[in-house]
């Protein structure tokens, strides 16, 4: 994804259940409390561009003044400033809705971003079973994509390069309209690459 992707950047701005484990002066406005002290064992919300930050530093080296920092100290515990808790999009609630049925899940309803917070939870947490889990979901469910993309129906008129539609093409557009929103934005851009892949065939068959 590109610096610029807006569903790297939305994805990003999930929110995260945190941890502090430490008392930091000055970030009491993040509860509500400007000038206050978050302090420690105490739970927020943060979006994960900041809880990544806050969880992968070090909170007693970045306190430490520079010059004295005792940098052959080899046996300092690394204790970053918060740990972050498992968002509602990776509960367990979710994991076996996802085991049980994946082709009927509205995905979109759990997170418009799924597979993109997926990709960055996996990535910062290493975890091979989420990575399994919904390596599994997107097969299953690109079968049950590519199969809605693959049955549009077009009536081609013979004195235009147009098409028509009938009343069955109404109710097909209406219950692909119906499919569409229970996708996620990764999944909806799949359905419309192969859609408009498959309209482009079927338009070049019927030319001959």
């Amino acid at each position: 994804m590109g610096y610029y992707d807006l569903d790297d950047i939305l994805a990003d701005s999930a929110e995260i259940p945190c941890k502090f484990l430490h008392d930091i002066p000055g970030l009491g406005y993040l509860e509500n409390n400007p000038g206050g002290t978050i302090h420690v064992n105490t739970q927020l919300k943060l979006p994960l561009w900041l809880a990544r930050v806050l969880a992968i530093i070090d909170a007693s080296s970045a306190s430490d003044d520079v010059g004295n920092a005792d940098i052959f100290n080899t046996e300092q515990q690394f204790t970053p400033f918060l740990n972050m808790l498992t968002p509602e999009t990776f509960t367990n609630k979710v994991i076996n809705a996802i085991k049980t049925d994946p082709i009927s899940l509205d995905l979109h309803s759990i997170n418009p971003y799924f597979y993109a917070l997926a990709i960055k939870w996996i990535e910062l947490f290493s975890d091979k079973d989420l990575a399994e889990i919904v390596s599994d979901l997107l097969l299953q469910r690109s079968q049950v994509i590519n199969a809605h993309a693959n049955s549009t129906t077009i009536s081609y008129n013979n004195n235009s390069n147009s098409t028509s539609s009938t009343g069955n093409n109404n109710t097909t557009n209406n219950n692909h309209a119906l499919f569409t929103l229970t996708l996620d934005e990764f999944e909806k851009k799949i359905y419309k690459e192969a859609n408009d892949s498959y309209k482009d065939i079927k338009k070049w068959i019927y030319q001959y």
